[in-house]
């Protein structure tokens, strides 16, 4: 990835009071490009890696508040932990969804991250309980065998020194871990067929949403964003729709062989989605709202995970120090041995190379909101009706909390370096109380399974390879990232747990 920075401008001044006590009235708008500045900053936002180089650029330039003052729609960029505070929590009753989560919709229907209002506040109460912690040991259990069955796949048919496409690698185990714990379902025949689907309508949303046809379009008589997209991009829309067919028909198969069949033993998510009931009224979702919440932590579930590992192997292939700690803290907390729950906590380097990994290449790189109201964040007033694009990509880059912040650092996350840190200074999976629900299952599933891959192999890097970031709901390697695997000399017998 490369980027070109403008020149450096003066920072706007910190604001005199808290926002809360400002008049939004007498407050100045946020500084920002103008006339033919902001058209090239525009021109810039619609390519690939475009968003990430902006997002980066603008807090360089005009600090954490910025106002794109476009003819059809006013955008502010926000960064930074007093920014994201006040937008995702302390005043985030003001700010709703915005309407580009509806070109995910395809994909995961009106599931958790789609959805808003009253259909949101009654699913989080229903999925919520699901992700407690008495849920998390059993779902670990599932996340070891489908990992070691993997993983003693790779043994029989991977040469030491073959080169790999390790997001594709990972993926597919990823899937097939998620698709165990939460509906005891083994992917493996089917890993390709969903992550090519789930990864094609990823990228075709995320470019539809960077489309000026699609921004414009949007506002036209009669028009909303999907018509838009479905209008000025027919192929796009018609390949990303072919490709959520292909990850419903999927969800829809498990659901009704539950409803043929019954749970029978299985204690795993799709029985608590399908036997969750409102503690007010008793109802029970309804098999398209199960299906919707199924997807979206099918999708989100596994790309979350796999993806930030990816980018761990990708950044330990280049800190070999901090890979080697890795694994020699591995061997010696589970000496070979396939791990459990409690496990996780005896791993904090591993944790701690992970959570670096996702501070780098943040799951969640952007929260999109709109203002109702006239606002203030970091003394600057937010007009209504404004698109807010909450950048945690840049916050979590952001200099004034992290030294160094380009550099792989997991130290930044042992004893009490987190404590130190502003709370809303790192958010890879949100906040406020739209925080992903899955977040714990999330951390779980990639320290459980990062040691085991340390257990058995390690990767390296394909010198001069080129990576391309495809920002789309998470932050993909769009061609990859190719390495060569290596097997490490095992340390007693590790394989899939009965």
């Amino acid at each position: 990835m490369t980027a070109s920075s403008p020149a450096a401008a003066p920072q706007p001044a910190p604001s005199v009071a808290p926002d809360a006590e400002l008049d939004p009235a007498s407050a100045p708008l946020p500084p920002g490009p103008r006339g033919a500045e902001l058209l090239r900053w525009m021109a810039r936002f619609r390519t690939q890696e475009g968003p990430l180089e902006v997002l980066a650029d603008v807090g360089r330039r005009y600090g954490d508040v910025c106002l794109f003052d476009l003819p059809r729609q006013r955008l502010v960029i926000v960064r930074g932990p007093e920014a994201v505070r006040r937008v995702l929590v302390s005043n985030q009753d003001n700010y709703r969804k915005s309407n580009q989560y509806e070109l995910l919709e395809p994909v995961l229907g009106k599931g958790l991250v789609t959805s808003s209002g009253p259909l949101w506040q009654r699913q989080r109460k229903l999925v919520q309980p699901m992700f407690a912690k008495r849920h998390l040991a059993p779902f670990a259990d599932h996340m070891a065998a489908a990992a070691g069955a993997a993983l003693d796949q790779w043994e029989a048919t991977r040469r030491d020194g073959e080169q790999v496409e390790v997001s594709a690698e990972i993926l597919q185990i990823g899937l097939d871990t998620v698709g165990r714990a939460l509906v005891g379902h083994d992917f493996t025949g089917r890993a390709a067929e969903f992550g090519e689907a789930l990864a094609n309508a990823l990228h075709q949303a995320g470019a539809l949403g960077r489309s000026t046809g699609v921004s414009v379009g949007q506002y036209l008589r009669g028009a909303d964003i999907q018509k838009a997209a479905r209008v000025t991009h027919p192929l796009r829309w018609r390949s990303g729709i072919r490709s959520a067919e292909v990850l419903t028909g999927i969800g829809r198969e498990l659901i009704d062989e539950r409803l043929a069949h019954g749970h029978g033993e299985r204690d795993d998510l799709l029985k608590l989605l399908m036997e969750a009931e409102d503690e007010e009224t008793g109802e029970r979702m309804d098999r398209e709202q199960v299906l919707d919440e199924l997807m979206t932590f099918l999708a989100a579930g596994h790309e979350t995970t796999a993806h930030g590992l990816s980018w761990m192997y990708y950044l330990l292939s280049q800190h070999p120090e901090a890979r080697e700690r890795m694994e020699a803290e591995v061997d010696e907390v589970l000496g070979g041995r396939v791990p459990t729950a409690d496990d996780a906590e005896r791993l904090p380097w591993t944790r701690a190379c992970f959570e670096e990994a996702m501070r780098i290449f943040p799951p969640v790189w952007h929260v999109q909101r709109v203002a109702n109201e006239d606002d203030v964040v970091c003394g600057r007033r937010i007009p209504a009706g404004a698109l807010v694009f909450v950048s945690i990509w840049s916050t979590h880059r952001d200099p004034a909390v992290w030294p160094n912040p380009a550099g792989y650092d997991p130290r930044r996350w042992l004893g009490d370096e987190p404590r130190r840190r502003p709370r809303f200074s790192y958010l890879p999976f949100g906040g406020g109380r739209r925080i992903c629900v899955g977040h714990g299952f999330a951390m779980l599933n990639a320290t459980l399974l990062a040691a085991m891959i340390a257990q058995r192999f390690r990767f390296d890097f394909v010198p001069g390879s080129k990576i391309v970031l495809d920002p789309t709901v998470t932050i993909r390697p769009l061609h990859g990232i190719p390495m060569t695997i290596h097997r490490r000399e095992r340390i007693g017998a590790v394989g899939a747990k009965a």
